[in-house]
């Protein structure tokens, strides 16, 4: 039995209140993690570092998994809300026309940690699942919430169902712009339409979203075409195609508390008895505002669950105490920062908002953070915009880039006819 229409629109009101939707202007949220929720993932099945992204007709599910730190044994159930193309709000659909199975589906399959100084609930579901399989593409919404209690949202999730219909051709060029030449990246697509299709005015139909990563705060959506010949439609004039290019992002390396890994400075055990065993002090960052790019590699912004002591390291890679630092040295100019990235679902998560301290002119962040390998930046907040202030932009950076191309169903409602991604490798 699948839930009726005005559910939905309760659900998804209830995500925005808890998220705290009024900060978004009416964007949908691009996440939410309760305090008690650590280590989300989101990817598909056989590709731990890929995007949210499913592929409706394909073999490769979308596997979520977190863990639960509070004392009870966790009852949650998985909601699934389907949203407009620009992610401005809930679509008009009822679940319905776009869910087959039992909605909301319970979330059975949790498994408890061994061998942690913390303990938590490990838990962990697909998507389709044998009780829950979207049927069509488009922008979504996974929330999970408590049993029975839909408002009591712990966890939400952006991703995306696409379909293989049109063919995609991404190439990457420089911009237009002779000043954004050392900083910023452009792309250039071109779709070729399935033949026999039924968009008859595809300049107006045809639509692009463009995402860097898999950061949301730089997706570029409603890309608007700027040719049509016969079924291939070229999109190579939008401002929405150029992209900063970033730099490489920062990293921690969890995975061992043996040794200590480049960008740690010390490793303390706990003697209090109380809270986590480990200790972790990275080293002190700056910004790198106006520094060469380095050649490190990195996870595009993603991070992987590890320990170098056991096989199964979801159960038993333990949650450590992890101390971030930024030097900042000017007491005219304290904005608010943020640690970002994979770890705060590529959301400006309020749990990662660092406090400054005037005696040692940085900021301070001590968080909760399960081993593995964590790649993170460093994003400021002025008069309510974000910014990366602390962090340089360069042509040459290797970003992720995913297209999706958009395009009206049957029933008017937003569709997702093609999907492709490439690497800036420069």
């Amino acid at each position: 039995m699948t839930a009726p229409h005005h559910f939905t629109t309760l659900l998804f009101v209830a995500c925005c209140a808890t998220w705290g939707g009024a900060a978004l202007g009416q964007q949908v949220p691009v996440a939410y993690t309760a305090p008690h929720i650590g280590s989300v993932r989101l990817h598909p099945e056989g590709a731990p570092l890929g995007g949210p992204f499913l592929d409706l007709n394909g073999d490769a599910p979308l596997l979520l998994k977190f863990d639960d730190l509070s004392d009870e044994w966790p009852e949650y159930a998985l909601q699934l809300v389907h949203c407009a193309a620009d992610w401005s709000r809930a679509s008009d659909l009822t679940q319905w026309d776009f869910i087959d199975g039992w909605s909301p589906a319970r979330l059975d399959n949790a498994e408890s940690s061994f061998g942690t100084s913390i303990p938590f609930t490990h838990v962990n579901t697909s998507i389709p699942s044998d009780d829950l399989r979207p049927t069509r593409s488009g922008h979504y919404l996974l929330v999970v919430h408590e049993e029975g209690d839909p408002e009591n949202v712990v966890l939400i999730r952006r991703f995306v169902v696409y379909e293989r219909l049109a063919d995609v051709d991404i190439t990457l060029k420089r911009p237009f712009e002779a000043d954004r030449v050392p900083t910023h990246q452009r792309l250039e697509v071109e779709v070729t339409l399935p033949p026999g299709h039924r968009w008859s005015v595809p300049m107006v139909d045809i639509r692009l979203s463009a995402l860097r990563n898999v950061d949301w705060t730089q997706e570029g959506i409603d890309i608007k075409a700027s040719v049509v010949r016969g079924d291939v439609v070229r999109f190579d004039q939008d401002a929405n195609l150029t992209f900063p290019g970033s730099d490489r992002w920062r990293s921690a390396d969890l995975k061992s508390l043996a040794y200590l890994a480049p960008g740690i400075d010390a490793i303390r055990e706990s003697q209090s008895g109380q809270g986590p065993l480990w200790k972790v002090q990275l080293g002190k960052d700056a910004s790198r505002r106006f520094r060469l790019q380095t050649s490190r590699p990195d996870l595009k912004g993603a991070f992987t669950v590890h320990n170098d002591r056991f096989d199964d390291v979801e159960l038993t890679s333990d949650y450590l105490e992890v101390n971030f630092r930024l030097e900042h040295r000017d007491f005219g100019d304290v904005p608010e920062v943020f640690v970002f990235g994979g770890l705060t679902g590529w959301a400006l998560d309020p749990g990662f908002l660092m406090a400054y301290d005037v005696d040692r002119q940085e900021y301070n962040l001590t968080r909760l953070m399960k081993q593995g390998w964590y790649d993170y930046r460093y994003v400021t907040i002025d008069d309510g915009v974000s910014h990366h202030a602390f962090e340089a932009d360069h042509a040459t950076t290797p970003n992720q880039y995913t297209v999706f191309v958009h395009a009206p169903g049957p029933d008017g409602e937003d569709r997702i006819i093609g999907m492709e991604s490439v690497l800036n490798s420069n």
